[in-house]
């Protein structure tokens, strides 16, 4: 009857049944209040889980750390069964999840003498399909193969455009926008050193336009990251000072016709006034 109980839920059951399912809760909890199970899941040559339950719920636990808290080494003999590996893993989520079966549980594998179980871990008879794991991964893959595809495809663009702005501004506009739809799929894919190359990209571009200050900005922030990153990538430092150096040419041709313009009115205006 105790364990017909465990598959009914509060809400339908009448009163009588309410009052008796909480009575006998509570006798359980009282039983078990200070009893501890320890499990071992064993596979005969690695432990593959070490967990303590008791009424309060299921946890992990270091033995050696267990024991020195408790002030002494724990001499008690272990119970040992043999189980299908698949069945450990929902037994175990069963001890966490419902509070009856965990109590009735303990009530069951303890007594005096043993208070530790040992779950030796046996082949599964049928082999089990993850079908909704399987369709997961599928939807993983082809999004990653289209993702790769469609990066391939603005790299492409965009080194086509990027070329043509050193001549044409609109080019190099367009340019901008490919490098911040790259952007946009490098974060999709979560590949750092990809969207830091795009941010490059878009670096290059701003260059084109004359924008010289915000593209210094870009250029040095992903020279620091990439120099003071865990793994060095050596072509990502390269290309932040092939992109430096083509700023700083491009700055220098600026200043110099900016300055000639200059004189040129200069002279203009003096000629104008000589006249």
């Amino acid at each position: 009857m105790i364990e017909g109980l465990c598959y009914f839920n509060n809400e339908g059951l009448s009163d009588i049944t309410s009052l008796l399912f909480s009575e006998l809760l509570a006798v359980y909890h009282k039983k078990s209040m200070e009893i501890c199970l320890r499990i071992y899941v064993y596979d005969g040559d690695y432990y593959h889980g070490k967990y303590i339950t008791n009424t309060q719920g299921l946890a992990t636990y270091d033995p050696i750390k267990w024991d020195k808290k408790q002030g002494k080494r724990v001499g008690l003999k272990k119970r040992v069964v043999k189980l299908d590996c698949a069945f450990v893993h929902y037994l175990i989520s069963e001890i966490c999840i419902s509070t009856f079966y965990r109590l009735h549980f303990i009530n069951r594998w303890t007594d005096a003498l043993y208070k530790s179980l040992v779950i030796i871990l046996k082949s599964t008879e049928c082999d089990l399909i993850d079908y909704n794991w399987n369709e997961r991964v599928y939807d993983m893959v082809r999004e990653k193969c289209e993702l790769d595809h469609a990066l391939s495809w603005l790299s492409t663009l965009g080194g086509a455009f990027s070329a043509l702005g050193d001549y044409f501004p609109s080019c190099a506009e367009i340019a901008g926008k490919i490098s911040i739809n790259q952007f946009k799929l490098a974060l999709r894919l979560g590949d750092p050193t990809i969207a830091a190359r795009c941010r490059l990209f878009l670096a290059l571009s701003l260059i084109q336009k004359k924008r010289f200050h915000l593209a210094r900005r870009i250029i040095y922030s992903e020279f620091q990251k990439a120099r003071n990153s865990v793994v060095v990538d050596n072509k990502l430092l390269n290309m932040c000072r092939g992109i430096w150096a083509k700023l700083q040419y491009e700055y220098k041709v600026y200043s110099e016709s900016k300055y000639r313009i200059k004189n040129v009115l200069a002279d203009k205006i003096t000629y104008n006034l000589n006249k």
